[in-house]
Protein backbone atom coordinates (compact mmCIF):
# COMPACT_ATOMS: atom_id res chain seq x y z
CA UNK A 1 0.00 0.00 0.00
CA UNK A 2 2.89 2.46 0.96
CA UNK A 3 4.46 1.15 -1.85
CA UNK A 4 1.71 2.20 -3.82
CA UNK A 5 1.19 5.12 -2.39
CA UNK A 6 4.87 6.41 -3.35
CA UNK A 7 4.64 5.63 -6.59
CA UNK A 8 1.47 7.51 -7.38
CA UNK A 9 3.58 10.35 -5.34
CA UNK A 10 5.90 10.39 -8.04
CA UNK A 11 4.03 9.76 -10.94
CA UNK A 12 2.32 13.40 -9.88
CA UNK A 13 4.95 14.81 -9.01
CA UNK A 14 6.73 13.80 -13.00
CA UNK A 15 3.52 14.91 -14.78
CA UNK A 16 3.40 18.15 -12.73
CA UNK A 17 7.03 18.67 -14.00
CA UNK A 18 5.78 17.98 -17.74
CA UNK A 19 2.77 20.13 -17.48
CA UNK A 20 4.79 22.96 -15.87
CA UNK A 21 7.17 22.89 -18.86
CA UNK A 22 4.10 22.43 -22.18
CA UNK A 23 2.11 25.83 -22.49
CA UNK A 24 -1.19 26.04 -24.66
CA UNK A 25 -2.89 29.09 -24.55
CA UNK A 26 -6.29 30.21 -26.29
CA UNK A 27 -6.05 33.18 -27.89
CA UNK A 28 -8.62 35.36 -30.42
CA UNK A 29 -9.89 38.80 -31.72
CA UNK A 30 -13.12 39.87 -32.15
CA UNK A 31 -13.53 43.04 -34.73
CA UNK A 32 -16.81 44.32 -35.63
CA UNK A 33 -17.59 47.66 -37.52
CA UNK A 34 -20.56 49.53 -38.86
CA UNK A 35 -20.29 51.45 -42.09
CA UNK A 36 -20.97 53.09 -44.90
CA UNK A 37 -19.50 52.28 -48.39
CA UNK A 38 -19.27 53.38 -52.03
CA UNK A 39 -17.33 51.24 -54.79
CA UNK A 40 -17.61 52.64 -58.50
CA UNK A 41 -18.93 55.87 -60.36
CA UNK A 42 -21.83 55.23 -60.74
CA UNK A 43 -23.01 53.17 -57.95
CA UNK A 44 -25.14 53.96 -54.33
CA UNK A 45 -23.52 54.15 -51.03
CA UNK A 46 -24.04 50.89 -48.96
CA UNK A 47 -24.36 50.75 -45.27
CA UNK A 48 -22.33 47.50 -43.76
CA UNK A 49 -21.74 45.77 -40.70
CA UNK A 50 -18.69 43.81 -41.39
CA UNK A 51 -15.71 41.77 -40.07
CA UNK A 52 -12.24 42.83 -39.16
CA UNK A 53 -12.02 47.09 -39.59
CA UNK A 54 -8.96 46.92 -37.82
CA UNK A 55 -7.24 43.34 -37.45
CA UNK A 56 -9.17 40.25 -38.96
CA UNK A 57 -11.69 38.45 -36.21
CA UNK A 58 -9.91 35.25 -35.43
CA UNK A 59 -9.11 32.15 -32.71
CA UNK A 60 -6.15 30.25 -32.27
CA UNK A 61 -4.17 28.00 -29.78
CA UNK A 62 -0.53 28.37 -29.51
CA UNK A 63 1.88 26.72 -27.21
CA UNK A 64 4.99 25.03 -26.64
CA UNK A 65 7.40 22.60 -24.54
CA UNK A 66 10.78 22.73 -23.17
CA UNK A 67 12.97 20.22 -24.87
CA UNK A 68 16.15 20.98 -22.41
CA UNK A 69 19.08 23.24 -23.47
CA UNK A 70 17.20 25.90 -24.54
CA UNK A 71 15.54 24.40 -27.40
CA UNK A 72 11.64 24.52 -27.80
CA UNK A 73 9.14 22.66 -29.95
CA UNK A 74 6.10 25.36 -30.56
CA UNK A 75 2.59 25.37 -32.66
CA UNK A 76 0.00 27.70 -33.93
CA UNK A 77 -3.60 26.51 -34.88
CA UNK A 78 -5.18 30.03 -35.94
CA UNK A 79 -8.43 29.95 -37.71
CA UNK A 80 -10.74 33.22 -39.17
CA UNK A 81 -13.76 34.22 -38.79
CA UNK A 82 -16.37 36.86 -40.30
CA UNK A 83 -17.96 38.10 -37.30
CA UNK A 84 -20.84 39.47 -38.65
CA UNK A 85 -21.95 36.67 -40.35
CA UNK A 86 -20.25 33.73 -38.28
CA UNK A 87 -18.45 32.23 -41.21
CA UNK A 88 -14.97 31.36 -42.01
CA UNK A 89 -12.80 33.95 -43.52
CA UNK A 90 -11.02 31.35 -45.06
CA UNK A 91 -13.47 29.21 -46.57
CA UNK A 92 -13.19 25.02 -46.37
CA UNK A 93 -10.70 25.40 -44.21
CA UNK A 94 -10.04 24.20 -40.23
CA UNK A 95 -7.00 26.77 -39.76
CA UNK A 96 -6.82 28.81 -42.79
CA UNK A 97 -4.80 32.19 -41.00
CA UNK A 98 -2.34 29.71 -39.85
CA UNK A 99 -1.21 26.25 -38.98
CA UNK A 100 2.38 25.39 -37.75
CA UNK A 101 4.88 23.36 -35.99
CA UNK A 102 8.81 24.06 -35.51
CA UNK A 103 11.17 24.46 -32.97
CA UNK A 104 12.97 27.53 -31.70
CA UNK A 105 16.09 28.34 -29.69
CA UNK A 106 18.86 30.86 -29.34
CA UNK A 107 19.54 30.62 -33.03
CA UNK A 108 15.78 31.97 -33.95
CA UNK A 109 12.84 29.80 -34.90
CA UNK A 110 12.08 27.54 -37.73
CA UNK A 111 8.61 26.27 -38.69
CA UNK A 112 6.56 23.94 -40.85
CA UNK A 113 3.48 24.43 -42.21
CA UNK A 114 0.60 26.92 -42.96
CA UNK A 115 3.06 30.42 -41.87
CA UNK A 116 2.85 34.17 -42.68
CA UNK A 117 5.29 35.27 -45.67
CA UNK A 118 8.59 36.78 -44.68
CA UNK A 119 7.30 40.17 -46.46
CA UNK A 120 3.61 40.05 -44.36
CA UNK A 121 5.97 40.12 -40.97
CA UNK A 122 6.63 43.96 -42.13
CA UNK A 123 4.50 44.73 -44.44
CA UNK A 124 2.20 46.84 -42.62
CA UNK A 125 5.19 48.42 -40.28
CA UNK A 126 5.56 51.91 -42.71
CA UNK A 127 1.53 52.25 -42.78
CA UNK A 128 -0.24 55.29 -41.52
CA UNK A 129 -4.10 54.88 -40.17
CA UNK A 130 -2.56 51.89 -37.80
CA UNK A 131 -2.09 49.73 -41.14
CA UNK A 132 -5.75 49.09 -40.22
CA UNK A 133 -7.54 46.92 -43.13
CA UNK A 134 -10.13 48.94 -43.43
CA UNK A 135 -8.54 52.48 -43.64
CA UNK A 136 -5.17 52.05 -45.16
CA UNK A 137 -5.31 53.42 -48.53
CA UNK A 138 -2.49 50.71 -49.95
CA UNK A 139 -5.06 48.32 -49.31
CA UNK A 140 -7.73 49.39 -51.08
CA UNK A 141 -5.69 50.01 -54.77
CA UNK A 142 -5.01 47.54 -57.23
CA UNK A 143 -1.57 46.67 -58.30
CA UNK A 144 0.00 47.72 -55.26
CA UNK A 145 2.51 45.40 -53.34
CA UNK A 146 -0.28 45.64 -50.53
CA UNK A 147 -2.73 44.22 -52.50
CA UNK A 148 -1.37 41.65 -54.64
CA UNK A 149 1.38 40.03 -52.12
CA UNK A 150 1.21 36.44 -51.28
CA UNK A 151 0.45 36.48 -47.36
CA UNK A 152 0.41 32.68 -46.73
CA UNK A 153 2.29 30.60 -49.47
CA UNK A 154 1.47 27.29 -47.60
CA UNK A 155 3.33 24.40 -48.13
CA UNK A 156 6.27 26.45 -45.95
CA UNK A 157 9.13 26.15 -44.77
CA UNK A 158 10.29 29.67 -42.58
CA UNK A 159 12.79 30.55 -40.57
CA UNK A 160 13.29 33.43 -38.70
CA UNK A 161 16.30 35.18 -36.85
CA UNK A 162 16.89 36.70 -33.27
CA UNK A 163 17.52 40.16 -33.12
CA UNK A 164 21.36 41.31 -32.80
CA UNK A 165 21.37 44.65 -31.78
CA UNK A 166 18.06 45.59 -32.92
CA UNK A 167 18.65 44.09 -36.62
CA UNK A 168 16.72 40.60 -37.39
CA UNK A 169 15.26 38.81 -40.51
CA UNK A 170 13.25 35.90 -41.68
CA UNK A 171 13.19 33.67 -44.70
CA UNK A 172 10.36 31.30 -46.51
CA UNK A 173 9.78 29.24 -48.95
CA UNK A 174 6.33 27.79 -49.77
CA UNK A 175 6.32 25.43 -52.22
CA UNK A 176 4.18 24.61 -54.84
CA UNK A 177 4.17 20.50 -54.53
CA UNK A 178 3.64 20.36 -58.48
CA UNK A 179 6.17 18.36 -60.52
CA UNK A 180 4.75 19.82 -63.78
CA UNK A 181 5.40 23.37 -62.75
CA UNK A 182 7.56 25.58 -60.79
CA UNK A 183 4.86 27.81 -58.64
CA UNK A 184 6.99 28.34 -55.12
CA UNK A 185 7.16 31.43 -53.26
CA UNK A 186 10.63 32.48 -52.29
CA UNK A 187 10.59 35.95 -49.67
CA UNK A 188 13.00 37.10 -47.01
CA UNK A 189 13.07 40.34 -44.69
CA UNK A 190 15.45 42.22 -42.84
CA UNK A 191 14.56 44.81 -40.10
CA UNK A 192 16.22 46.86 -37.77
CA UNK A 193 14.57 48.11 -34.43
CA UNK A 194 16.36 50.26 -32.05
CA UNK A 195 15.45 53.68 -30.27
CA UNK A 196 13.06 55.71 -32.51
CA UNK A 197 13.97 54.22 -35.64
CA UNK A 198 12.35 51.11 -37.95
CA UNK A 199 13.52 50.17 -40.88
CA UNK A 200 12.85 46.92 -42.94
CA UNK A 201 12.96 45.46 -46.52
CA UNK A 202 11.50 43.10 -47.60
CA UNK A 203 11.83 41.02 -51.39
CA UNK A 204 8.93 38.20 -52.63
CA UNK A 205 9.14 36.26 -56.04
CA UNK A 206 6.32 34.26 -56.80
CA UNK A 207 6.87 31.93 -59.84
CA UNK A 208 4.45 31.54 -62.47
CA UNK A 209 4.35 31.75 -65.93
CA UNK A 210 6.29 35.34 -65.42
CA UNK A 211 7.44 35.23 -62.26
CA UNK A 212 6.31 38.15 -60.01
CA UNK A 213 8.66 40.11 -58.12
CA UNK A 214 7.86 42.24 -55.04
CA UNK A 215 9.78 44.50 -53.53
CA UNK A 216 9.08 46.81 -50.01
CA UNK A 217 10.67 48.88 -47.86
CA UNK A 218 9.26 50.65 -44.85
CA UNK A 219 10.59 53.33 -42.53
CA UNK A 220 9.43 54.75 -39.17
CA UNK A 221 10.81 57.21 -36.79
CA UNK A 222 9.21 58.31 -33.15
CA UNK A 223 9.68 62.15 -31.98
CA UNK A 224 7.70 61.30 -28.73
CA UNK A 225 4.94 63.71 -29.67
CA UNK A 226 4.30 62.25 -33.10
CA UNK A 227 5.82 59.14 -35.07
CA UNK A 228 6.82 59.79 -39.04
CA UNK A 229 5.97 56.78 -41.21
CA UNK A 230 7.03 55.97 -44.84
CA UNK A 231 6.59 53.29 -47.56
CA UNK A 232 8.00 52.46 -50.94
CA UNK A 233 7.35 49.59 -53.10
CA UNK A 234 6.93 48.11 -56.63
CA UNK A 235 5.72 44.92 -58.34
CA UNK A 236 6.98 43.85 -61.99
CA UNK A 237 5.32 41.00 -63.54
CA UNK A 238 7.18 40.82 -66.92
CA UNK A 239 6.89 44.04 -68.83
CA UNK A 240 4.15 45.36 -66.49
CA UNK A 241 5.25 47.41 -63.48
CA UNK A 242 3.00 49.24 -60.64
CA UNK A 243 5.03 51.25 -57.81
CA UNK A 244 3.82 52.62 -54.41
CA UNK A 245 4.42 55.20 -52.17
CA UNK A 246 2.84 56.21 -49.06
CA UNK A 247 3.59 58.83 -45.96
CA UNK A 248 1.99 58.87 -42.77
CA UNK A 249 2.21 60.04 -39.09
CA UNK A 250 0.89 58.87 -35.55
CA UNK A 251 -0.16 61.17 -33.04
CA UNK A 252 -1.08 60.28 -29.58
CA UNK A 253 -3.23 62.84 -28.14
CA UNK A 254 -3.67 61.49 -24.62
CA UNK A 255 -2.93 58.26 -23.02
CA UNK A 256 -6.30 56.32 -24.67
CA UNK A 257 -6.13 58.39 -27.71
CA UNK A 258 -4.26 58.66 -30.51
CA UNK A 259 -5.09 59.75 -34.04
CA UNK A 260 -3.11 58.21 -37.42
CA UNK A 261 -3.65 59.10 -41.01
CA UNK A 262 -1.40 58.60 -44.45
CA UNK A 263 -1.23 59.93 -48.13
CA UNK A 264 -0.68 57.18 -50.75
CA UNK A 265 -0.46 56.84 -54.50
CA UNK A 266 0.14 53.55 -57.09
CA UNK A 267 1.25 54.06 -60.30
CA UNK A 268 1.68 52.00 -63.27
CA UNK A 269 4.36 51.96 -66.02
CA UNK A 270 3.07 52.68 -69.70
CA UNK A 271 2.45 48.73 -70.61
CA UNK A 272 -0.39 48.86 -68.12
CA UNK A 273 -1.58 52.13 -69.51
CA UNK A 274 -0.08 54.53 -67.54
CA UNK A 275 -2.88 54.45 -64.59
CA UNK A 276 -2.83 56.07 -61.45
CA UNK A 277 -4.30 55.73 -58.01
CA UNK A 278 -4.74 58.57 -54.89
CA UNK A 279 -5.42 58.14 -51.47
CA UNK A 280 -5.89 58.92 -47.82
CA UNK A 281 -6.87 57.63 -45.02
CA UNK A 282 -7.74 58.77 -41.31
CA UNK A 283 -8.35 56.58 -38.09
CA UNK A 284 -8.69 57.68 -34.69
CA UNK A 285 -8.29 54.63 -31.77
CA UNK A 286 -9.39 54.83 -28.51
CA UNK A 287 -8.31 52.22 -25.29
CA UNK A 288 -11.89 51.34 -23.36
CA UNK A 289 -9.12 49.04 -21.77
CA UNK A 290 -5.96 47.18 -22.26
CA UNK A 291 -8.17 44.70 -24.21
CA UNK A 292 -11.19 47.01 -25.97
CA UNK A 293 -10.69 49.51 -27.77
CA UNK A 294 -13.17 51.90 -30.28
CA UNK A 295 -12.72 52.46 -33.23
CA UNK A 296 -13.35 55.23 -36.19
CA UNK A 297 -11.54 56.32 -39.98
CA UNK A 298 -12.55 57.12 -43.04
CA UNK A 299 -10.78 56.27 -46.71
CA UNK A 300 -11.10 57.64 -50.03
CA UNK A 301 -9.12 55.94 -53.16
CA UNK A 302 -9.55 57.75 -56.43
CA UNK A 303 -8.49 55.93 -60.11
CA UNK A 304 -7.78 57.69 -63.21
CA UNK A 305 -6.69 56.24 -66.03
CA UNK A 306 -3.18 57.70 -68.33
CA UNK A 307 -5.24 60.39 -69.78
CA UNK A 308 -5.90 61.86 -66.29
CA UNK A 309 -9.89 60.56 -66.37
CA UNK A 310 -11.23 59.37 -63.44
CA UNK A 311 -12.56 55.57 -64.37
CA UNK A 312 -13.28 54.34 -60.61
CA UNK A 313 -13.78 54.91 -57.00
CA UNK A 314 -13.83 53.73 -53.52
CA UNK A 315 -14.97 55.40 -49.96
CA UNK A 316 -15.44 54.35 -46.88
CA UNK A 317 -16.42 55.62 -43.23
CA UNK A 318 -16.94 53.39 -40.14
CA UNK A 319 -16.91 53.20 -36.28
CA UNK A 320 -16.02 49.96 -34.59
CA UNK A 321 -14.74 48.05 -31.68
CA UNK A 322 -11.98 45.11 -31.27
CA UNK A 323 -11.87 42.70 -28.13
CA UNK A 324 -9.08 40.50 -27.43
CA UNK A 325 -8.47 37.64 -25.50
Amino acid sequence: MKKSLIALAVLGSVAGIAHAQSTVTLYGIADVYVGSKKSGLNTKRTTVVDSGGFNGSRFGLTGSEDLGGGLKAVFKLEQGFNIDTGTQSVAGSAFGRQAYVGLAGGFGTVTFGNVWSSMDDVIGAGNGAFDAGAFAPLYSMSGSVHNTYVDRPRNAIKYASPSFGGLSGSFTYGMDENSAASQDVVDFQVGYAAGPVGVSLAYQVANNVTDTKRTLLNGSYDLGVAKLLATYGQVKTGAAKSTDAQFGVDLPLSSALTLSGSYAQTKDNAFLGDGKRTGFGIAAKYALSKRTFSYAGLVNVDTKNGAGTKTDKYNLYAVGMQHSF
